[in-house]
């Protein structure tokens, strides 16, 4: 059963909450090391965790007010490259910016989108994403998630790759996980045959569940049920821990397999580990 609003904003200041705690206790020497986002380290990742939270209530004022398009002298950013050009400058500059106050403003920055959220009504009501475009508010509560969930592992897990995904974010995230195809998808030169890929993923002591079809024609994609109508070249079947590290591209899908995390089933003229990386091609992250 999908999370309700009202929870998954009390996961939202409860993950902020966490992060912040675990934080405020570390060292200077732990804000600097290397976080698992290659070009961060984790000073830099909680910067752009209170930035977003900071983006969010300036696109849901302006949504409430009507303005559900982008701020003028704003363009959409139609690529994951420009979206990792953008955030490459801009969070290592608001670290640089709020210095020793970072702590301070990554708390007060969510709760007050806390106030914000606990006060809202209308989740209907379009808000501008400077990567999706016009999406509801709730939509961006679950993007919210997303990046309290993932960056909150990156922080964790270092540049060792070690850990698991908050419980409870993967229960809120794996339904939500869809939006990931939007953001990240790298196109490529069409295919004679689309690539179908058959998604099987059990919660584990989570619960959650997560059965889909991706079809990908090489310039474009879809995400549908599991149909008799497609027939998949590579059938992934997973834990949905994995399957949401391999497909924010925090743990490589091949290196899954080989760690008999991932199990897979092909037709005959599939090659695994080709198409397992012609997955991470495609949906590489940012």
């Amino acid at each position: 059963m999908p999370m309700d609003v009202a929870t998954k904003i009390a996961l939202i200041k409860r993950l902020a909450g966490d992060i912040h705690g675990r934080l405020s206790a570390s060292s200077a020497a732990d804000l600097n090391a290397q976080s698992a986002c290659t070009e961060w380290d984790v000073g830099t990742v909680a910067a752009h965790l209170a930035g977003g939270a900071v983006r969010q209530q300036e696109a849901m004022r302006r949504g409430l007010a009507g303005e559900g398009g982008p701020p003028e002298g704003e363009a959409l950013l139609a690529t994951p490259d420009q979206v990792q050009a953008a955030n490459a400058t801009s969070n290592v500059q608001i670290r640089h910016d709020w210095g020793e106050d970072l702590l301070d403003n990554f708390q007060q920055n969510y709760e007050d989108l806390d106030v914000m959220l606990q006060g809202w009504s209308d989740w209907s009501i379009g808000c501008w994403h400077r990567r999706r475009g016009t999406m509801s508010a709730e939509s961006y509560v679950d993007l919210r998630i997303q990046e309290l969930v993932i960056h909150d592992w990156d922080m964790r897990a270092g540049n060792t790759g070690v850990g698991d995904l908050d419980s409870e974010g993967i229960v809120a995230l794996l339904p939500a996980s869809e939006m990931w195809y939007q953001l990240c998808f790298r196109p490529t030169a069409p295919l004679t045959t689309p690539a179908v890929y058959r998604f099987e993923i059990d919660g584990g002591t989570e619960g959650a569940t997560l059965r889909h079809d991706v079809v990908v024609t090489g310039e474009s994609y879809t995400v549908s049920d599991c149909s008799p109508e497609n027939q998949p070249e590579l059938t992934i079947r997973a834990d949905a821990n994995t399957y949401l590290l391999c497909l924010y591209n925090r743990v490589d899908w091949n290196t899954a397999k080989r760690a008999g995390q991932v199990r897979v089933s092909q037709t005959a003229d599939t090659i695994a580990h080709v198409s397992l990386r012609n997955l991470g091609r495609w949906f590489g992250g940012l």
